[in-house]
């Protein structure tokens, strides 16, 4: 057997029997705390008086529900428990992270089992059993579960998915009646104990939304039609119809008031389950109408008198069997209930009819007695199973969803009570056969006393081979050391066709590769600060079965969540690098488009604006020389004057102190005073003459060595200067340096560009 406790030994029994002791000496002197323990693993010792014990402790303080490893254990509190089922608890267990961690619950075994549907990748159908002994509350607790994933399985934002869930659940909550009322019986442990078996399945789409339902049933236990055992009744449905019917009814039915059936035994007891509205309102509620209840009850009342019929011994072998005297009235009411002819009712009854020989000759043979009772009885079981199993079609007719609608299920399986009788039937041996061999199964996979001494090893948890290897063969990632060679056998031999000694013999380096990972993913959660989690835990590989304790779970669990990660990152990387590169290659070409549609319109815009200056600057310099030539003609032709001829000279007026002032602020302002001076509109007279003066910066001194004369009137700028030979005045027009001042490919609208800029330069006057 191979044997691995994460790389180290468990150690001797020496080592842990200190422990040991000290728990039970701890549980021995702490009984208060047996109520607090949720899972019965934590029991120590485990034994049959100390869970019991501990359960007990719990029923005393109103927890009706304890973990026992993977199984729970429900008592019946047989008193009402509202806030124990209530809608705002199926939303908290189903919102939680993490189920298990709250308290122990049916609705956890719920949830779990909702969502290993709704997370394997490969959907797989799951099943709840719910098993016990008669009367323990295995109905109570299947319509808790319904509720449950009526509420969970039903879409949120579709109104419609959620009427479909609430109708569904109506109309199975509407069958318990129906089929508790022609199923269940009062026996000597149960008022109301399931005389069959109920499978129901709640169908869900791929979105894990119930769509539909369907309801199987098994092994009715027909011999109680026929047959009762002391102090017990028949199906309910007998006494209802007998108690709750009308006048006009028990007319109909042929069910005088007081009458007595041998097949009704114990009718003077009344119980809550006799309630004949609940169960003809019911069966409205699936689509039964009126007229098909009253055939369906006169069935039933034909059944009642065909209990009444009684048979007298025959002298004669050869004659059959004759009716008793009370027994006549009783045949021909079973006939008209039924509708069927006397005489052929009562030759079915009394003679049997026997094919022999190769050519299959009829023969007819008068029954006994006995032999005549027994087929009353077996019509009796015959058809009221046939009316039982047509109630179940009627049923899954209204509930069940089209095969094409729903991909998985969840079966809710109500196994009927376990019970011994002094004369147990061949039914109900073939009940109590049936419930012992699901339990043993369920035992065996599950392992309830098994797991609870496996628990308390510190093993809680095992997972055959083949699903251990196909959940985390995945982990073996994570250590390259372990990749497989190219003699190592694949995952996919595993899996093929082949005797299982061979299967179990491909598993093994398997298993050994994926339990090599175990320390590095110990070391992976110790470097997240939970020393405690990541101590290594003990693991077992058994011959068929991996044990390993709810650690070293969650460490697999963890890491192979990483491993998914992992992978789904590189999926997403690939597609976004995918994306990138062609947005890339998208923006690229872009771009190109862009520049080059700018490139050709700064160039035409550029052409533009040379075009406009060659314009500006050749107008310019024909102004310039024009404006030169006059200049010189006029300066060269002109006659001296003294400056005593000059009506305006400055000597000649004083300049008030305003005056002087402003020359002042003209004279340090020149250059507006220049603009002002050629401005056509603006300042007149000596005011002109004064700001010519500043902008030149003439020489006050001597008057009569300069005449400046300006426009006059409109006339704009300065029409002549006149000077002496020994100083002249001229302009100078420079343009700027650059080809194209204060010029961009993309001028603003509120920007003047494309001028170039004039230069005034002034020489100085020489002084003679």
């Amino acid at each position: 057997m191979l044997q691995q406790v994460n790389g180290h030994s468990l150690g001797t029994d020496a080592q842990c029997g200190e422990p040991l002791r000290g728990d039970l000496q701890d549980f021995l002197g702490g009984e208060t705390l047996l109520y607090q323990l949720d899972d019965l693993t934590k029991v120590n010792p485990v034994t049959l008086e100390t869970v019991l014990r501990c359960l007990q402790a719990r029923y005393t303080t109103d927890t009706f529900y304890t973990n026992a490893g993977c199984t729970l254990v429900a008592l019946n509190p047989f008193k009402p428990v509202p806030q124990l089922y209530s809608p705002e608890l199926m939303r908290e267990y189903h919102t939680a992270p993490q189920p298990q961690k709250l308290k122990p619950h049916v609705f956890t075994v719920g949830e779990q089992t909702y969502r290993n549907v709704k997370s394997l990748i490969e959907p797989v159908n799951q099943s709840i059993v719910v098993s016990g002994e008669s009367g323990a509350g295995k109905t109570w607790t299947s319509r808790c579960l319904m509720k449950f994933y009526a509420v969970v399985a039903s879409s949120p934002t579709s109104w419609e998915s959620h009427q479909v869930a609430e109708r569904i659940e109506q109309r199975i909550l509407n069958s318990n009646p129906v089929m508790e009322a022609f199923g269940n019986a009062c026996t000597l442990r149960n008022n109301n104990s399931s005389r069959f078996g109920k499978f129901i399945q709640l169908q869900l789409n791929r979105a894990q939304q119930m769509t539909g339902a369907a309801v199987q049933t098994y092994l009715l236990e027909k011999t109680r039609v026929a047959c009762q055992a002391s102090s017990e009744r028949n199906f309910h449905i007998f006494y209802q119809i007998c108690k709750g019917a009308s006048a006009n009814e028990r007319l109909q039915w042929h069910l005088p008031e007081g009458a007595a059936f041998s097949w009704l035994p114990n009718p003077e007891r009344t119980l809550e389950e006799d309630c004949f509205e609940v169960t003809r309102e019911a069966m409205l509620h699936l689509g039964i109408d009126t007229p098909t209840q009253n055939n369906i009850f006169k069935v039933l009342a034909g059944l009642l008198h065909l209990g009444n019929v009684r048979f007298a011994d025959s002298e004669d072998e050869a004659q059959p069997c004759q009716l008793m005297d009370y027994a006549k009235c009783s045949v021909r009411t079973l006939a008209s209930l039924l509708q069927l002819p006397e005489d052929a009712l009562l030759e079915t009854l009394r003679i049997r009819t026997i094919r022999a020989g190769r050519q299959q000759q009829v023969f007819q043979k008068p029954c006994s007695r006995a032999e005549c009772d027994t087929r009353r009885d077996c019509l009796a079981k015959l058809v009221y199973a046939r009316l039982f199993d047509w109630l179940v079609s009627v049923i899954n007719s209204s509930i069940y969803a089209d095969p094409d609608s729903w991909t998985t299920f969840i079966g809710l399986l109500d196994v009927y009570g376990f019970e011994s009788f002094p004369d147990n039937s061949l039914e109900q041996l073939c009940i109590n056969y049936a419930n012992e061999k699901l339990q043993q199964h369920f035992l065996e996979a599950c392992g309830l006393v098994e797991t609870i001494h496996i628990s308390a090893a510190g093993f809680p948890i095992r997972v055959s081979h083949r699903n251990f290897v196909e959940r985390y063969e995945l982990l073996r990632r994570l250590h390259p050391r372990a990749s497989p060679g190219p003699h190592s056998p694949s995952p996919a031999k595993g899996h093929s066709k082949g005797p299982p000694h061979a299967k179990e013999v491909t598993l093994q380096p398997l298993l050994r590769d994926i339990l090599h990972t175990l320390p590095a993913l110990t070391r992976a959660a110790a470097t997240l600060g939970d020393p405690v989690e990541a101590r290594p835990a003990p693991v077992h590989c058994g011959r068929t079965k991996v044990f390993m304790s709810n650690s070293t779970l969650e460490l697999l669990e963890c890491g192979r969540a990483q491993v998914l990660e992992q992978c789904a990152r590189c999926i997403q990387d690939g597609w976004r690098q995918h994306m990138h590169r062609k947005q890339e290659r998208q923006r690229r070409a872009a771009v190109l488009i862009q520049a080059a549609t700018r490139s050709w319109l700064t160039r035409k815009h550029i052409q533009r604006l040379h075009t406009a200056a060659t314009i500006i600057k050749r107008t310019w310099q024909k102004w310039r020389i024009r404006m030169a030539s006059l200049a010189s003609k006029e300066l060269d032709g002109v006659e001296e004057k003294h400056w005593s001829q000059d009506p305006h000279s400055l000597s000649s007026t004083p300049l008030p102190l305003v005056q002087t002032r402003l020359l002042g602020a003209i004279i340090r302002l020149w250059p507006l005073g220049l603009v002002l001076a050629n401005a056509a509109m603006g300042v007149r007279g000596f005011q002109r003459k004064l700001v010519v003066w500043a902008c030149l910066q003439l020489p006050s001194g001597r008057p009569s060595s300069y005449t400046v004369q300006t426009a006059q009137h409109d006339q704009a700028g300065v029409t002549s200067i006149r000077a002496l030979p020994q100083g002249s005045i001229k302009f100078h027009c420079r343009k700027s340096p650059l080809r194209h001042a204060d010029i961009c490919p993309e001028p603003s609208p509120y920007s003047v560009t494309g001028f170039n800029q004039i230069l005034l330069e002034r020489h100085r006057l020489i002084q003679v």
